[in-house]
């Protein structure tokens, strides 16, 4: 046994392990400040105890950024394997102690089918579902779930899904049309169609891997030439509701969310026509619903209740 390496191996720690492997795989000290939530000089000074334990500068400044050194190459494939093996040793004691405290199910779902989702879990007994707190999409969703701070999630296959399991769930099979009970366009009830919707102010609620970037409305109207320049987005739900309430806009959602809006007295909801609907969908598809969970070993439920979720998600895209 070589006691001099035995020696330098023991003087690493975890955090500098970490601190290695970022710089190897983004070149930049900066990447690793950011990604560790630390200061730039703590970065430095973690690269230089790193440089001293093992006698190398390990990393050379180059114009593309810091390039491995040949012993820094050697290093990079063990330095991983000890962080992954130190990752699960914390998602291990951690997942021990929130087992130990935690029978709450925290689920996330996109917010324009949240409502329909709490009503459903609602309607079930609580000694076969449990509680279960839900959360809106947000940006860092997927972080949290990977993290195991949030269960699991109801979004869409096109997102990020950061090493996260995605099963199909649904598409929505129609959508209505929702606006202010007295709004003009109820006038023409019988038949509305996309041409009558978009002469009037929209706005749409966005949803991350859905429409964050571009609503299916709004492309339709890009690419057939239609006026759309009152066209505004909100992130929140409530904020969608207080938009059709005051500024006497219009929107578009599936059809069970639409059921629960109707039931305030100043909205009205209208199915949108199969025709209409097609010709949305000639531009964008409707959104597939998904859960996106950890990889099996990591989950705090069962599967039963994971078959429920699913099951109540389905009745809700009906």
């Amino acid at each position: 046994m070589d006691l001099q390496a035995l020696k330098k191996v023991s003087e690493l720690d975890v955090f500098s392990l970490m601190v290695f492997k970022f710089i190897y795989e983004t070149g930049y000290a900066n990447f690793a400040a950011k990604e560790l939530a630390v200061s730039a000089p703590k970065i430095s000074r973690c690269l230089t105890s790193l440089r001293m334990i093992f006698n190398d500068e390990l990393f050379f400044r180059r114009q593309q950024g810091l390039k491995p050194t040949p012993l820094a190459d050697r290093l990079y494939q063990p330095v991983c394997q000890l962080c992954d093996m130190f990752s699960q040793m914390e998602r291990s004691v951690e997942e021990n102690v929130n087992h130990c405290k935690r029978n709450v199910l925290h689920l996330a779902v996109s917010p324009n089918i949240i409502t329909s989702v709490a009503i459903a879990l609602s309607e079930c007994p609580l000694d076969t579902v449990g509680k279960v707190r839900l959360h809106s999409w947000q940006a860092d969703t997927e972080e949290l779930i990977y993290n195991g701070e949030l269960d699991f999630g109801i979004g869409y296959d096109t997102q990020d899904s950061h090493g996260l399991d995605v099963y199909p769930i649904a598409c929505p099979k129609s959508i209505s049309v929702v606006g202010n009970a007295k709004h003009p366009i109820w006038d023409n009830v019988d038949n509305i169609t996309i041409e009558d919707i978009v002469q009037h102010s929209l706005v749409y609620l966005r949803c991350r891997g859905f429409n964050n970037r571009i609503d299916p409305l709004e492309l339709y109207c890009q690419n057939n030439g239609l006026l759309s320049d009152n066209i505004e987005y909100v992130g929140k739900l409530e904020d969608w509701y207080w938009h059709i309430l005051t500024m006497n806009s219009l929107s578009l959602t599936i059809c069970h969310e639409g059921s629960f809006a109707e039931k305030l007295p100043q909205l009205r909801v209208k199915r949108l026509s199969k025709t209409e609907l097609e010709r949305l969908k000639s531009v964008m598809p409707m959104p597939n619903y998904c859960l996106i969970e950890r990889a099996e070993h990591y989950r705090r439920y069962s599967a039963d209740l994971r078959g429920m979720i699913i099951n109540i998600v389905n009745s809700v895209l009906k």
